[in-house]
């Protein structure tokens, strides 16, 4: 379904309300959105698979956006125009997204539409993928910054100074801005805008399974901040409450969010912490961030597995608010503990990777038990430094050692020949 609302008020020709379309997707199939409209032209007299505002072509009329008939009324050409940022920050997530289920020949059919070169090339509305996509894959698709695609963030397809030194995919905002090439004429420049950004309120997956009682068919997996650094937590949709490290008060209780005071207890400012961490140095924390991130999200699965089976005897055996009294206790049990645990993995990432090192655990080592090797930039880094600073950094050639020769004879006939200061150290 896409929705947009009538406007502004002031002026005569808007109404209240919003106008809209949606689309049923066939059985097997999938669809994907990223702020920008997607549906074009759609069928007028099919109510099976196809519903729309009585008004959303003659309000377009009215408002002089479109003159044409209805059969060539397309919803995205008339109220969402597109663009190179529609393609390129919202429609190449999509691309994407799309991407990873269907493959690189899929891919490879859009790349120009995706891009922002080709606005006539635009994808389906839907695709039907070759095999069954999880809740895990699903998961791992919200975490992408285009790793291995042609606008790759980390640096590695192409150079791209604003990796940094950690091949890092995140751009601090704005998402466009302007530059000179030549240090006389101004252009415009931007930054991609991946699937899984620093800026990120909450993300969700949600699930619905029509074949379980009541209290358990709806699923929402449930995370805090980036999709890429944070794992998700399951809370059934009969849950009486959120998890306390998880809820809170907003504007609909009328209260204003203590967005400036940090709470080591909100889950929200917890895997702040270990994701503003990993964005230091990407390319060294973040495999690791992933793993601990898929190894929590597998046990949360197995432990849902575990839930519905105890859940589904005690709907049975003793109503509908026991099973929702049950349901609810397990996720507060499980956001509290999600919550202590990336507390702890915070403090492990910051031991492991402070100042630049990397510190890890040796029992041999009586003066610390740790081990302290270095964490290197990427090579990539290193020569772009000396392309930007010339001859700055570069240690010099040394002068060629000068001949040796005899410059006295001692009372024994011994030789008395120059010996270097750090020969002479050496010997100390």
């Amino acid at each position: 379904m896409e929705i947009i609302g009538k406007g502004d008020l002031s002026q005569a020709a808007n109404k209240l309300g919003a106008v809209w379309v949606a689309r049923k997707l066939p059985d097997g199939a999938i669809c994907a959105h990223a702020n920008q409209a997607r549906i074009t032209t759609f069928a007028k007299n099919s109510p099976e698979d196809t519903l729309f505002a009585p008004d959303v072509i003659s309000f377009a009329r009215d408002i002089g956006l479109y003159t044409g008939s209805d059969d060539d009324f397309s919803f995205s050409d008339v109220y969402d125009p597109l663009t190179f940022g529609g393609a390129r920050f919202c429609e190449a997530r999509v691309w994407s997204m799309f991407g990873k289920v269907m493959g690189k020949d899929w891919m490879n059919q859009y790349e120009d539409y995706a891009m922002g070169y080709n606005m006539t090339n635009r994808m389906p509305l839907f695709v039907h993928p070759p095999t069954q996509v999880s809740t895990k894959i699903v998961m791992e698709i919200m975490r992408d910054h285009y790793e291995g695609l042609p606008n790759d963030m980390q640096g590695l397809e192409f150079d791209d100074v604003g990796a940094s030194s950690a091949e890092i995919p995140v751009r601090a905002h704005p998402l466009t801005w302007t530059g000179s090439p030549d240090g006389k004429t101004t252009k415009d420049y931007f930054n991609e805008r991946p699937v899984g950004t620093q800026q990120t309120g909450w993300c969700f997956v949600a699930t619905s399974r029509s074949w379980k009682p009541k209290p358990l068919r709806g699923v929402m997996w449930w995370a805090p901040d980036d999709s890429s650094t944070s794992a998700h937590l399951p809370i059934y949709g009969s849950a009486s409450h959120a998890p306390a490290e998880y809820a809170g008060k907003g504007l609909q209780q009328g209260v204003t969010s203590p967005m400036l005071t940090f709470n080591q207890r909100a889950s929200f400012w917890a895997f702040n912490v270990v994701a503003n961490w990993a964005y230091t140095r990407w390319n060294l924390m973040y495999p690791e961030l992933h793993s601990t991130i898929v190894s929590t999200e597998d046990a949360m699965h197995e432990s849902l597995v575990q839930m519905d089976m105890t859940a589904e005897r005690v709907f049975y055996e003793q109503g509908y608010e026991a099973c929702v009294s049950i349901v609810t206790k397990w996720s507060d049990i499980l956001g509290k503990q999600l919550v202590d645990q990336w507390n702890t993995l915070f403090g492990y990432f910051f031991v492991k990777y402070r100042d630049g090192y990397i510190t890890t655990s040796d029992p041999d080592n009586v003066s610390c038990v740790c081990k302290i090797d270095n964490g290197p930039y990427p090579q990539a880094w290193y020569e772009n430094i000396v392309k930007s600073t010339g001859k700055h950094y570069e240690v010099p050639t040394p002068p060629a050692a000068p001949k040796t020769r005899r410059v006295s004879v001692g009372p024994n006939g011994e030789d008395f020949r120059p010996i270097s200061k750090k020969a002479l150290l050496a010997r100390r």
